[in-house]
């Protein structure tokens, strides 16, 4: 039963709770990249003193973003929210693709490593990486910035018409976990066309059911899906998961399960009071959890071959690509995600209403320079007309765009 604590979200719009999931999925990622993945991907990496194999973590940020999609997308106009969203994860996403991207080329010849191109770089920076066997991931763990971006766009696009409210709901939930398998075990396979295989991957169709979950769970707060309903539900896409990986990975499957109960509980019950006393660490790590997403994982490959050519042991390896992480997370969310988000929802809506406004032909006056031509950020003495038109009424919209700490 949901309190008067959860029910009133702008009464209480930061909870402990949810920032306490998103530092244990991104940095159990971090972990288990470091520890896990790094000696598959280039086996003189290991062994690490241990090793973390649980695949989980990805696929909880993206339940997470897909539950505060449907907080969010219903506050104020769908333009503004959209434009918020993507000024959040682009600039710092197209930074980082870039940071790596040289890194891994500066190095790419003595480690004996796979050098990217400017073909790969291209590819990575228009998020079309995953479409085409040609292309290559620049860093493999950017999968989930096209598929968050996708469901942005799409739920902008939905949201205003009512395809997201009503009986057509459940029905779509169910499509995103059944849909997918029967494209996947009919035609997606091994042997299948390659325009299958980039349509299948490009739109991440096995993982599309993880938004449904998000949507799942905040009807289920919303009093509009039964309990019985959203465990049934949560089953479904559960085994589904695990299908799409051919019931290799169960444990995998199991931990995320654990971890969607986690959500649920943070959604729907009271906010996790025990750990108040740890709220500041907790919130600083997952105040930095996207930047620390973005530039752990290849460039943690990088730092632990340097280290590993120069004699350090398995811990130390692990201690400073786990410190190298929080470093440059931080340092990508001070200098780029923080002030290029703060820039982008303020300035950036009126550069872009003049500059349209420039390049748009203008009607003969005979009075001047038309008010629609003048720069919209001119003093306040400067002669204008006093009339609001449509035009200016949206920029005042797009400028008055608030921030949002869920990502």
């Amino acid at each position: 039963m949901l309190t008067p604590e959860t029910a009133n979200q702008k009464r209480s719009p930061r909870k402990i709770s949810w920032d306490v999931l998103r530092v244990v999925a991104v940095y159990t990622v971090v972990v288990q990249h470091i520890t896990h993945q790094s000696p598959i991907n280039h086996a003189e990496l290991g062994p690490y003193p241990f090793v973390l194999p649980l695949q989980f973590g990805a696929s909880t940020l993206l339940v997470i973003s897909a539950f505060f999609v449907c907080v969010t997308v219903r506050r104020g106009a769908t333009k503004r929210w959209l434009w918020n969203r993507v000024s959040r994860l682009l600039p710092a996403y197209l930074v980082a693709v870039v940071i790596t991207y040289a890194a891994s080329r500066a190095v790419a010849t003595s480690f004996g490593w796979y050098l990217p191109t400017h073909t790969d770089l291209v590819a990575n920076l228009l998020l079309i990486q995953a479409w085409a066997p040609d292309f290559h991931w620049v860093d493999a763990s950017y999968w989930t910035l096209p598929v968050q971006l996708m469901s942005f766009l799409i739920a902008a696009l939905l949201w205003p018409r009512g395809l997201l409210r009503g009986k057509v709901i459940p029905i779509t939930l169910w499509t995103l976990v059944v849909a997918p398998l029967v494209i996947r075990f009919v035609w997606r396979h091994d042997d299948a066309a390659q325009w299958v295989k980039s349509l299948f991957d490009g739109l991440a169709l096995h993982r599309v059911a993880l938004f449904g979950v998000g949507v799942a769970i905040w009807l289920w707060t919303r009093h509009r899906m039964s309990g019985a309903h959203l465990a049934a539900y949560l089953v479904a896409v559960l085994v589904a998961q695990d299908a799409h990986s051919y019931f290799v990975d169960t444990p995998s499957t199991i931990a995320f399960g654990v971890v969607l109960v986690g959500i649920v509980a943070a959604a729907g019950g009271p906010d996790w009071a025990i750990l108040t006393g740890l709220g500041r660490p907790i919130r600083w790590l997952a105040g930095i959890s996207f930047g620390v997403y973005l530039v752990h994982q290849e460039l943690g490959f990088v730092l632990a071959r340097y280290l590993l050519d120069k004699g350090i042991g398995p811990w130390g390896r692990l201690l400073a690509c786990v410190a190298m992480a929080l470093l440059l997370g931080w340092a990508i969310t001070k200098l780029v995600e923080q002030p290029a988000h703060r820039w982008l929802t303020t300035k950036g809506p009126t550069a872009w209403a003049w500059l349209r406004a420039r390049l748009q032909p203008q009607a003969p006056s005979s009075g001047g320079v038309p008010v629609s031509a003048l720069p919209s950020d001119l003093p306040a003495s400067h002669p204008r007309t006093t009339g609001a038109g449509p035009a200016s009424s949206r920029e005042l919209e797009w400028v008055a765009m608030a921030s949002s700490q869920v990502r």
